[in-house]
């Protein structure tokens, strides 16, 4: 009895939207890209950020462009480096105590962002990285009269990157867009000797500069 009464609810519902269906104007289904024709652009330019390592300060410089797809998503690529290079002293790595040592790296790869009320004065975007990289302890040696340094690997760990963030843009002319924001770089597995693996794990702050057609 209970399943015939269930059988015939289920059948009304169906009979009654179908008729309020075809009473309603048909509208026409939106996409996110549409039927139109798409449009292409592309943007390229440097990015600066302020991080942490293990509760030391890092900066991370690098670049990021990428094909921009009707003015709101973009396909494309980044890549960004430590370049104060972190001092540690008296590590143990192999049993063997290093005085000094100085933390290198990087990573980069895959860039998707979604952008959003572009021809706004300000608007904001949601960039996600999604890529691999690796983080090294070095020692640097200066030979005898060369100013230039040699730089021996110590330890080197390569780990796997998923960097989600949010940035506020001002179109500063057509062709240059200036951004700020924030981002979470998760990247669980940069292991290196006595440092914990989950130490690259960290909030970005971030000032990029974007030059191109939006």
């Amino acid at each position: 009895m209970k399943a015939k009464m269930i059988f015939t609810l289920v059948v009304l519902l169906f009979t009654g939207s179908f008729l309020m269906a075809q009473d309603e104007p048909e509208e026409e289904m939106q996409t996110l890209f549409g039927d139109e024709k798409l449009t292409f652009g592309g943007y390229g330019g440097p990015r600066v950020a302020f991080s942490s390592f293990d509760s030391k300060d890092i900066w991370l410089v690098g670049g990021r462009g990428g094909v921009i797809i009707n003015h709101c998503f973009v396909l494309g690529g980044a890549g960004y480096g430590i370049v104060n290079s972190p001092l540690y002293n008296d590590l143990v790595i192999d049993g063997v105590n290093y005085p000094s040592l100085y933390l290198q790296g990087g990573y980069g790869g895959l860039m998707l962002e979604g952008i959003f009320w572009s021809s706004k004065l300000v608007h904001f975007s949601v960039p996600v990285l999604i890529g691999a990289g690796g983080v090294m302890f070095s020692d640097k040696q200066y030979p005898d009269g060369d100013e230039d340094y040699k730089i021996h690997v110590i330890e080197h760990t390569p780990f796997f990157v998923i960097e989600p963030g949010i940035e506020a843009e001002l179109n500063v002319v057509r062709f240059m867009r200036l951004s700020a924001g924030v981002s979470y770089r998760y990247a669980p597995k940069a292991e290196l000797s006595n440092i914990p693996s989950n130490a690259f794990n960290s909030l970005n702050v971030s000032l990029s500069l974007k030059f191109g057609s939006f």
